[in-house]
């Protein structure tokens, strides 16, 4: 049997976790915002990433970082892991002090070749439900590509940014932000704290910021849109475009559609780093 076919025998698997959505890590991720969050009752999009978090045992991390390829995760042979985005259906509100569960189950694993060479994609979908509904639908991207001395030159081409946005608001992304995202998320990549790995090993100039705390910001920016227009955020996708490092100020910005929002981030050099789309209903 080929790798291939092996690593095809996970598409179907699932795994099931509980977990108790306390009060201490919205606490904690206010902080990082700069939010007071005493009168929090629900969970702000995205911050749905500080529960069911994936805790290996420090024997079964890998060299980047993450996580064996054991267990859940298919034994994928490329060695280079990225986030390259999701979708997020909110049904109802997650709810601070409620216990919960999540069904993970891999969706589909395809191979392409790309400008850097060999690539894997890794589409994950997680289920979150408490006793009586599912509250939170979402499709889960990665991404896995050659180590940086047998990838191919990369495309330098870039997408341009939209002429105007409608809502604005910017981040001073530093190491002390995200070294707490890193412990909030319970994520050991050492793209996102290790300089020389991040440099040396994935090739990139400086140390990485996270994509989910990026689409994060985008939904920051949506829930304080709808606060004024009363509309209700359904779906939320992301993809990411380009990575973002670590130093200086990089927008999150929007501009009103017909069905929402398109929101896109501007890095700190005026690249298009990740762009999203958000359904809103009245």
């Amino acid at each position: 049997m080929s790798n291939s076919e092996n690593v095809n025998n996970w598409i179907g698997k699932s795994v099931e976790k509980s977990d108790y959505i306390n009060e201490l890590p919205i606490k904690a991720m206010g902080a990082v915002f700069d939010y007071d969050v005493t009168s929090f009752k629900e969970v702000p999009y995205g911050w749905h990433w500080l529960y069911f978090l994936n805790l290996p045992l420090q024997k079964y991390l890998g060299p980047d970082g993450h996580e064996k390829r054991i267990g859940f995760m298919p034994p994928i042979p490329l060695p280079i892991r990225m986030y390259a985005g999701g979708e997020i259906t909110y049904n109802k509100p997650l709810l601070i002090g409620e216990k919960v569960k999540k069904v993970s189950t891999i969706e589909s694993i395809k191979n392409k070749v790309g400008s850097t060479g060999n690539l894997t994609f890794l589409r994950i979908k997680h289920k979150i439900s408490n006793d009586k509904s599912v509250l939170i639908n979402e499709f889960q991207n990665l991404v896995y590509r050659e180590e940086k001395s047998t990838q191919k030159a990369k495309s330098n081409i870039d997408i341009k940014l939209p002429d105007y946005c409608d809502y604005e608001k910017v981040w001073n992304t530093s190491p002390e932000m995200l070294f707490r995202y890193s412990a909030l998320t319970h994520n050991t990549h050492r793209i996102h704290y290790d300089f020389p790995y991040a440099t040396n090993v994935e090739g990139y100039p400086q140390i990485v910021v996270h994509g989910p705390l990026m689409a994060t910001f985008l939904l920051d920016l949506t829930n304080n849109i709808i606060k004024t227009s009363g509309q209700k955020l359904n779906k939320f996708s992301f993809k990411l475009l380009r990575p973002v490092f670590v130093g200086g100020e990089i927008a999150a910005q929007a501009i009103k559609t017909s069905d929402g929002l398109d929101l896109w981030i501007k890095d700190q050099h005026g690249n298009l780093s990740l762009s999203a789309q958000a359904d809103l209903t009245d």
